[in-house]
């Protein structure tokens, strides 16, 4: 079923999700068609943070990741898939889009028949998104990493960011809106480190702090750091 509006990437994310099947060897009709129901259930409304640019640019800090720290990732496919799935369920209001989320991936990767233990991996990667405090090992930490990057842009991509996250919450009244927010960023700020990976800290936990601090002091003043 063809779109009706061309999601943000769509044609690097399929080539992305194609080679990808072919590097597991199931580059297969099932296999497409999975890539193609991804991208829509991304560009799903009423996203405007969470969509196909965010995808793309998860996927992008992946292999930045992977070409400059060679052997960093001990499954690289499994954080691939990870990233893919990590948000294809996604609505504002739910409470639990990362387990609905994860529980798709599951059931297509093992229906495509790979290795439970690959399975049990990007399940498990994608709950760790749900950034709850806590020790994380291994390749989670990139992808979690790689899903708070955007906590470290300059600051006018970080603008756009708290701007598309409010467009998202649209149907939360400001007071409770600006309390949620203001909760969630702190959770970050308060942190001993933002990102575990020593790459991704010592290139964007600075600028994430300031960040932070910018869009903290704007809610306290009853506004949007937009």
């Amino acid at each position: 079923m063809p779109w009706r509006r061309q999601p943000a990437h769509a044609t690097e994310l399929l080539a992305h999700w194609h080679a990808l099947g072919q590097a597991l060897g199931r580059d297969i009709p099932a296999w497409r068609a999975e890539g193609r129901r991804l991208i829509q259930g991304w560009a799903h409304w009423p996203r405007a943070y969470h969509d196909t640019t965010h995808l793309w640019a998860c996927l992008r800090h992946l292999q930045t990741v992977q070409d400059q720290q060679p052997g960093a990732l001990q499954d690289p496919h499994a954080a691939a898939l990870a990233l893919w799935y990590h948000d294809a369920i996604y609505w504002p209001w739910g409470r639990h889009n990362e387990e609905r989320s994860a529980d798709w991936a599951a059931r297509f990767l093992r229906s495509q028949g790979l290795p439970e233990p690959m399975v049990l991996r990007v399940h498990q990667h994608i709950l760790d998104t749900r950034h709850a405090p806590g020790p994380l090992m291994g390749d989670a930490l990139w992808v979690v990493d790689i899903d708070l990057a955007i906590l470290g842009q300059s600051d006018a991509v970080f603008r756009q960011f708290e701007r598309n996250v409010r467009r998202e919450y649209f149907f939360v009244r400001w007071p409770r809106y600006v309390a949620g927010r203001s909760a969630v960023l702190k959770g970050f700020l308060h942190r001993p480190r933002i990102y575990g990976t020593p790459w991704f800290h010592d290139r964007y936990e600075a600028q994430a702090r300031i960040n932070l601090h910018h869009a903290l002091t704007a809610l306290d003043n009853g506004k949007l750091y937009a």
